[in-house]
């Protein structure tokens, strides 16, 4: 698989998650006022759980080896990965579950919020770190960022 291909296939899984985000916030806004159900707001973030996984799964797989010889950068982008990433995944994925918990769907929906928001940061930033066509190239050219 190439770099961009792999870009490609994990941004549209980033997509995707994105899009079982807003579907939640929907739940949530509607619970807010008595319209979605605590069924629906669970199936919705349990849901967003098992796709959250997977997606952690995939990126792992596919992510972790190719971005160690990407660029100069490579060895530090893998160490953040290492270091950071599954970590940081298990805890949302966990983050997700636990604020489902509440048997309210007002208080769990109120809890849920940031859950989603700390998800949407960090795809943000590994689409930035990660993910950006400077880093998942095709061609081996360098990109001279000092200049000379």
């Amino acid at each position: 698989m190439t770099p961009s291909q792999v870009r490609t296939e994990l941004l549209a899984e980033h997509a995707a998650l994105r899009a079982l985000i807003v579907e939640t916030r929907r739940l949530i806004e509607e619970g807010a006022t008595g319209g979605a159900t605590r069924g629906a707001l669970t199936a919705a973030v349990e849901q967003l759980a098992a796709a959250l996984r997977a997606h952690n799964a995939h990126e792992e797989a596919v992510l972790r080896e190719m971005i160690k010889d990407v660029d100069a950068w490579g060895p530090a982008r893998a160490e953040i990965m290492d270091e950071s990433h599954a970590d940081q995944h298990e805890d949302l994925v966990g983050a997700l579950l636990v604020t489902n918990s509440s048997p309210d769907a007002q208080i769990a929906g109120r809890s849920v919020i940031p859950v989603l928001d700390r998800l949407l940061a960090h795809m943000a930033r590994e689409e930035e770190v990660l993910l950006s066509e400077e880093v998942l190239r095709d061609d081996d050219v360098v990109i001279e960022y000092f200049g000379g």
